[in-house]
């Protein structure tokens, strides 16, 4: 850009011509930027040296660029030489010769391209890379992918939208997904430690619905996080949602992080992070958090949680006395081994107080009973509990009856004294084991295991 010209050189101008054309040459070459084409060629240097000069190469978050996502993100793993060489590593599932989901490297060459803008590109085959560009279906890959001819919709050749000393995103040639190359700032078998550690620990097979919550209370959901490619939606009942979107995403040591932005409301957001105090995962801002569906999960899973006797009330530890002296007039050889929360087992089966007892002369041998419960959620980390006579019993629990007469109404009254709104707090906010219950209305504390 030409600098700013002063009042009085303009009025020396004015009165010297030979001066002008002095000035304006010299100007020319101390005032003017370099050409598009030499600014290009100076930023392939520069971005080169920065590839070149990372201590533990990059890490490749990589997406294939299919509209609605069909594919999860990936982490690969980058090594830059000044010679123009490449080598690439990754334990992704399209990895061929035998060598599917085992860490795998593979070098090539790569090129820094001077097309309209800056491109990166990787247009040698790469074992652990192409298989991404590749049209052929093959393995395990799904049938779908070669429909189009375009395979699965990857790039080997990536657009230079921005970059730092430690981050440079991108976008495919082709496809346009949006591909991040990061710094790696450990090795790369403890880069894929760490990012399975975290996932393990904020996802499950139990519990893969999360609650997306903005700073203003809008909720909305992630379902199927797990699988890397989840749907982000209004309504966890998919065939009445308004807002249904398949988002792909990659895991990192700390969170995970989806291909683009997206929002909630007003807040954006595009990586998150696990919480300090592991309740929850946040986003760059922190208006936007993605809390586990435990409280869901404690009140909705089918196996039984026990509650804690050693925090029984007096009045819960005589009730439980009294259902174990009932249970021997139906079986002298029975002894009632824990009163819990969850589904009973066998025909007629109910949600609610379970009783769980065995045989004493083969204790690994257990049996089950139950009586129902009313149990809702009125909001968040809360749950209601209540039982009338409209509450059944299971079949377990009328055949016992038959003999333990008594043990129906003991069991009503047990479940009278857990009727109230309770306070959840898990023990673990993603993966829970147990949960402490404390009284908001009626009600005693208690605690599930």
């Amino acid at each position: 850009m030409m600098k700013k010209i002063h009042l009085y050189r303009l009025m020396l101008l004015a009165m010297l011509p030979a001066l002008v054309l002095t000035s304006c040459r010299f100007e020319d070459e101390d005032y003017f930027d370099e050409s598009a084409a030499l600014r290009i060629e100076h930023g392939a240097q520069n971005m080169q040296e920065k590839l070149v000069a990372a201590p533990n190469g990059w890490v490749m978050q990589y997406f294939c660029g299919t509209d609605v996502a069909q594919f999860e993100g990936f982490n690969l793993f980058a090594r830059f030489e000044n010679s123009n060489k490449v080598t690439f590593a990754g334990n992704h599932r399209f990895l061929r010769n035998g060598n599917q989901n085992k860490y795998t490297e593979a070098s090539s060459i790569y090129e820094m391209l001077q097309e309209d803008g800056l491109v990166l590109a990787f247009n040698v085959w790469n074992d652990v890379l192409t298989p991404f560009v590749d049209p052929v279906s093959y393995g395990n890959a799904p049938a779908n992918i070669i429909k189009d001819g375009k395979g699965m919709h990857g790039d080997h050749n990536f657009v230079v939208m921005s970059q730092t000393d430690d981050e440079i995103i991108m976008r495919g040639e082709r496809h346009s997904a949006e591909v991040r190359l990061v710094k790696c700032d450990r090795t790369w078998q403890e880069y894929i430690d760490a990012t399975d550690a975290l996932k393990k620990s904020i996802t499950n097979s139990s519990i893969n619905d999360y609650y997306v919550v903005s700073a203003d209370n809008d909720t909305l959901y992630f379902q199927g996080l797990r699988n890397g490619r989840f749907l982000y939606t209004d309504d966890l009942d998919k065939t009445k949602s308004v807002k249904v979107d398949s988002l792909p995403c990659v895991f990192t040591p700390t969170g995970f992080r989806i291909e683009r932005k997206d929002s909630i409301g007003a807040y954006a957001f595009h990586e998150f992070t696990l919480a300090d105090d592991k309740t929850c995962l946040t986003n760059e801002d922190g208006n936007v958090k993605v809390i586990a569906r435990w409280d869901a999960y404690i009140v909705n899973h089918t196996a039984v949680w026990k509650m804690d006797q050693s925090l029984f009330s007096n009045e819960q530890t005589a009730l439980f006395n009294q259902i174990d002296a009932e249970l021997k007039k139906q079986n002298a050889n029975w002894s009632l081994e824990s009163i819990g929360i969850g589904k009973s087992a066998g025909s007629g089966a109910v949600t609610g107080l379970i009783l769980t007892f065995y045989t004493n002369t083969a204790k690994s041998k257990t049996n089950s009973a139950g009586l129902e419960l009313t149990m809702t959620r009125p909001q968040f980390g809360q749950m209601a509990i209540s039982c009338s006579e409209e509450n059944k019993i299971d079949k377990n629990m009328e055949n016992i009856k038959k003999k333990a007469t008594g043990i129906e109404e003991l069991c009503r009254s047990f479940a009278a004294l857990l009727s109230g709104t309770y306070q959840m707090t898990p023990d673990n906010y993603f993966l829970p084991t147990s949960g402490q219950f404390e009284p908001i209305s009626g009600g005693t504390s208690f605690k599930l295991n």
